[in-house]
């Protein structure tokens, strides 16, 4: 075959794919959502605050790539609340007991006004399930979802 036809071909199927395959990229996500380390500076978006103890912390990231850091668990579900339906792609918390990232949606939290938080929200995230109901019950708490505290 002549190759000034190979190359036109060769050019045409690049073309074509780059003209078919472009509305699948656009629908990818560009925010990676990934928790970032709290470093010393570091201040919570709502409130202000520093970000002094880990355990209370939390973060989202927002579609548009976007991490917010929170001094308080009370304090990122406030802010997430007020942000439409649908703009945060990642949401996590520090597990209270090892001070690790986990997905906020797999942890197990427990609320009670007794708990002394940075900006007063009341709520401990735990990996274990046991280890949060056994919290409640020592601190007249209620274990819930985190699905119930964006309610």
């Amino acid at each position: 075959m002549n190759p000034r036809r190979l190359r036109f071909r060769a050019s045409f199927i690049s073309a074509t794919l780059a003209v078919l395959l472009t509305p699948f990229s656009a629908c990818k996500s560009t925010a990676k959502a990934e928790p970032a380390e709290i470093v010393q500076g570091d201040t919570c978006y709502r409130c202000k605050q520093p970000i002094n103890d880990k355990r209370f912390a939390a973060e989202f990231v927002t579609k548009d790539g976007f991490l917010r850091k929170f001094d308080d668990i009370g304090c990122m579900i406030d802010h997430a609340k007020k942000l439409k339906k649908g703009g945060i792609v990642g949401y996590f918390a520090a597990d209270y007991d090892k001070k690790d990232w986990g997905k906020a949606e797999t942890l197990t939290y427990v609320k009670s006004q007794r708990f002394k938080t940075p900006a007063n929200g009341g709520i401990l995230a735990f990996a274990n399930r046991d280890r949060a109901q056994a919290l409640a019950g020592q601190y007249q708490g209620e274990v819930v979802g985190f699905q119930d505290l964006l309610k």
